[in-house]
Parts: structure tokens; C-alpha cells; sequence
């Protein structure tokens, strides 16, 4: 009898352990965002995914003046994994910084200054030592787009679900165009802050040497033929 009670009690408290374990688990989950608030870090993988710790993601963060950050990450992929389809890219990061406006639940986005970085190799990035850099990034997406009959400013939009994504409008503006890359947004975030200018973004890395030297002297020669 006395080992029957002792049975029960165990068996009850791994039961209880369990649930206590999933609940935790439950709650640490990262969930799809259906409430924005400022000075909070959003972050989202490619379409509907939360992003595996080495693949590309967004982040974006609304400050309460009106302002937004956006930054798209692509620094944390393995070496092999640059290279699909017969090309080879680089490790780069894109920040986009700008004003935003509430309409009908959808955040409005209007970019006012870009810049991009670009690493040689992922053992660059590990050095946080980048070989290119250069604003103004956002006013080449748009006139590629602007060739295609495109917009190339995104919004952060609310779903009939609540949820909120990051993408580009459909000719109605209240709904993205789920024909283009979309990203579902979610409360767990592995920065918690945001760079809140270009300059303060391009202080987080080292420039290598050779290559800036490069990167000066193309400049100057642009600019003595545009004399």
C-alpha cells in the first residue's frame, strides 16, 4: 500500500514537471506579431517562417517620433551556402531609415536614407570587417522597380487574422501582394535594439583596408569625370 501512494505521488509529479516544462516551452515560443509597439524590435524570416539562426531575416523596430528602422540581415549563412544556382554572393546587411504613419491599422513606410554593407567571406564577417559600403541603396531598388511597374517601398500591413506582415502593396493598399516576398513578423527577436542612424550603422564594423583604398580611388575618379 505504502509503495502504491509513493507510485502515485511520483507519477503525479513528473506529470506535473511535464506540464510545467511545455508551458514554459509554449511561452518562449516566438509568435506571430498582432500588436506593434514602439521602441520594440520585430523580426521575421522569408514569407510565413521564423528564421533558423543562420538564415537571412528582417528586423524592424517604430520609434515613438515617428520614425522607423528596417534592416535586412544576410551575414549569417555558411560559407557554402553563398553560393546557389551557378552565382556567387557575399554576406551583406541592408538598413533602410525613414518615416511611417498609421492608416487603418497598416503602417505607412516613406525611407529617407539607406545604406549597405558587404562582407568578402563569412570569415569577414566574423572579423566584423566589411570590403564595401555605400548609401543611398534604397534609391537604386527604386528605380529598378520603378522599370518594372513596380513600388518599391514596403508597409507593415495587419491580416484579416491580425497579424502583421512586411511587404508590398497590392493596387488596393490595404493588403500586400502575396506575388512578391512577404514577411510575417514576430515578437521574439534576437537584437533588441537597432542602430537609429546611417552613421551609428556604419560604426559597427571595421573597413578593410585595401579595400576602402580601392573605394577612394574609384570615387575620385568618378568625380574627376563628372568635372
Amino acid at each position: 500500500m505504502v509503495k502504491l501512494i509513493e507510485h502515485k505521488r511520483i507519477t503525479a509529479a513528473c506529470i506535473i514537471l511535464i506540464l510545467l516544462v511545455s508551458t514554459i516551452v509554449i511561452i518562449m515560443l516566438p509568435k506571430r506579431t498582432t500588436e506593434i509597439k514602439n521602441d520594440t524590435v520585430y523580426m521575421s524570416g522569408y514569407y510565413t517562417e521564423y528564421p533558423d539562426k543562420d538564415d537571412p531575416r528582417y528586423y524592424i523596430e517604430f520609434k515613438k517620433n515617428g520614425t522607423y528602422v528596417l534592416m535586412y540581415d544576410d551575414s549569417r549563412r555558411k560559407d557554402e551556402d553563398y553560393f546557389e544556382d551557378g552565382y556567387r554572393s557575399c554576406p551583406e546587411i541592408y538598413i533602410y531609415i525613414g518615416k511611417y504613419r498609421v492608416k487603418n491599422g497598416n503602417y505607412i513606410l516613406e525611407t529617407t536614407d539607406s545604406a549597405y554593407v558587404q562582407f568578402k567571406d563569412v570569415s569577414a564577417v566574423k572579423k566584423n570587417r566589411i570590403n564595401y559600403y555605400c548609401t543611398g541603396i534604397f534609391d537604386v531598388e527604386k528605380y529598378i522597380a520603378e522599370q518594372n511597374g513596380r513600388t518599391a517601398e514596403r508597409k507593415v500591413i495587419k491580416t484579416a487574422k491580425g497579424q502583421y506582415v512586411l511587404g508590398y502593396p497590392k493596387g488596393d493598399n490595404h493588403s500586400y501582394d502575396e506575388d512578391r516576398a512577404y514577411y510575417l513578423l514576430f515578437n521574439k527577436s534576437d537584437i533588441t535594439e537597432l542602430p537609429s542612424s546611417i552613421e551609428e550603422f556604419r560604426k559597427q564594423f571595421k573597413m578593410d583596408k585595401k579595400a576602402e583604398q580601392e573605394r577612394l580611388a574609384e570615387q575620385e575618379r568618378l568625380a574627376k569625370q563628372s568635372q
